[in-house]
């Protein structure tokens, strides 16, 4: 007998989006997130007729939230519904229903119902996590993020594909599934949230949008949603058009890119930048650019996720808040010898020689100094308040705070240099430059090498 035209429509239409949104492969695992409402019960019931054709293995998942009256009773009728399938399930209810700080209930109940499907979907080998979502709740995703405000990627509303998510109902109607269901004489549950207009979702579905569709446009849902999909390839578009033009340097703890460079670009790829670089949202995305319009060196602000962004002599550096650096207890290096520093997460080689070397090195990871001029000990210590030594090739000393000042060395970068000290003068500001008292002549019969190497795991 053959299956009414409301089955066989649903059917065809889903597997036309599989082929074309290549939502899955032959031969894959596909759990089926199935809440037992009409639109995951249709689902269910044709990815069990599609399942053959693709070669399929399905698994059922149902994930309780106990947030009303009835939920248990949802629960079993999915596992029923598996049963009466000959597919294997999980269901599982939720141990708290209490909202983390910072979110609302309704986020918290989509991360616990996600964190469960990610988790029977490992159990299971699956390649796939199918979802319910109908080109209705698309619309209506697309319509909300317009009204409470939003930009290209908000309006890309539901991915049809998200990591291991697939939505094979994404261009089905909700009164397909509806009478798909009624047509098999099936019986879905019924969530009566889904009528609760305080919810803003709601609010839209019952009685904005049936307004737009009576008396502007009755195909707006699917105008909707052809404007989720234009929106996630200029979405797209715009991640690769950010990503090529400006690509900003990896450093410890965060990123840091040319305050002058970024703002030449477009403002949308201005935007695109920050927004790729950390999850920003309007409001921070304009306070960084203005940040980096006018700023002046060592202006910061906070960030969400403990971020912070700072402008250092027109550089902007996005990233982790650079914790204080560990109090340092001077150390006297062996010469010769190798000195481990893990307040510096280096260590310092030093070695004595007679002869000249045949290239100088550049001052900063390794100098040599005249071994007459530089008594030994030779301490490493934190700089201090008040610090000044003579930087090589000049005749005066200069206040150590000044010469990083004009070497434009981040503040926070400040604290953590490492100076090579003898008889408490400096002899040679590591990772920088050597002090021009100590420096070789025609007359330097033995030479002291220091060389610093970093190591990792050191304190900061």
């Amino acid at each position: 007998m053959p299956e009414p035209p409301a089955v066989r429509e649903l059917v065809e239409r889903v597997r036309a989006t599989i082929e074309r949104r290549a939502l899955l492969k032959e031969g894959e695992t596909i759990v089926v997130a199935v809440s037992g409402g009409p639109d995951s019960f249709a689902m269910l019931h044709v990815m069990a007729r599609l399942a053959p054709g693709y070669a399929l293995t399905l698994h059922v998942a149902h994930f309780d939230h106990r947030l009303r009256a009835g939920s248990g009773a949802d629960a079993s009728f999915v596992a029923r519904a598996a049963a009466r399938l000959g597919l294997g399930s999980t269901v599982r209810a939720a141990e708290s229903t209490g909202t983390p700080r910072g979110s609302s209930p309704e986020e918290a109940a989509r991360e616990r119902r996600y964190s469960f499907l990610e988790e029977v979907a490992d159990a299971a080998g699956a390649h796939r996590i199918a979802t319910g979502h109908t080109l209705d709740d698309q619309a209506e995703t697309v319509l909300m993020r317009v009204v409470v405000g939003t930009g290209v990627r908000g309006l890309g509303g539901i991915p049809p594909v998200r990591g291991r998510i697939v939505r094979p109902l994404i261009d089905a109607r909700r009164a397909e599934t509806e009478a798909f269901c009624k047509a098999l004489r099936l019986t879905p549950r019924r969530d009566p949230t889904n009528t609760d207009r305080a919810f803003l979702r709601n609010a839209l579905r019952n009685e904005l949008l049936p307004v737009i569709v009576e008396r502007f446009n009755l195909r707006s849902p699917e105008a909707l949603a052809r404007l989720a999909d234009l929106a996630r390839d200029d979405d797209a578009l715009l991640d690769e058009l950010a990503t090529s033009a400006l690509s900003p340097g990896i450093e410890e703890g965060g990123v840091r890119f040319e305050a002058g460079s970024l703002l030449s670009l477009h403002p949308a790829l201005q935007r695109r930048v920050l927004r790729l670089i950390a999850p920003l949202d309007a409001a921070h995305v304009e306070r960084v650019l203005a940040l980096a319009r006018g700023g002046a060196t060592g202006d910061t602000i906070d960030l969400p996720s403990r971020l912070n962004a700072r402008l250092e002599y027109g550089s902007l550096f996005i990233g982790r808040v650079p914790p204080r650096p560990v109090a340092a207890t001077p150390v006297s290096l062996e010469v010769p010898g190798v000195t481990d520093l893990p307040a510096w997460s280096m260590r310092m080689r030093t070695w004595v020689s007679s002869e000249a070397p045949p290239a100088w090195p550049d001052g900063r990871r390794s100098c040599v100094l005249d071994a007459a001029r530089a008594n030994l000990p030779l301490v490493v210590r934190r700089p201090r308040p008040g610090d000044r030594f003579r930087p090589l090739g000049m005749k005066e000393s200069k206040k150590l705070g000044d010469f990083f000042t004009d070497a434009k060395v981040p503040r926070a970068a400040r604290e953590r240099v490492a100076l090579v000290t003898s008889g408490g003068d400096i002899v040679w500001v590591a990772g920088h430059r050597p002090d021009d008292r100590f420096k070789v002549s025609r007359r330097t019969k033995r030479f002291v090498w220091l060389e610093s190497v970093d190591i990792e795991g050191g304190a900061s």
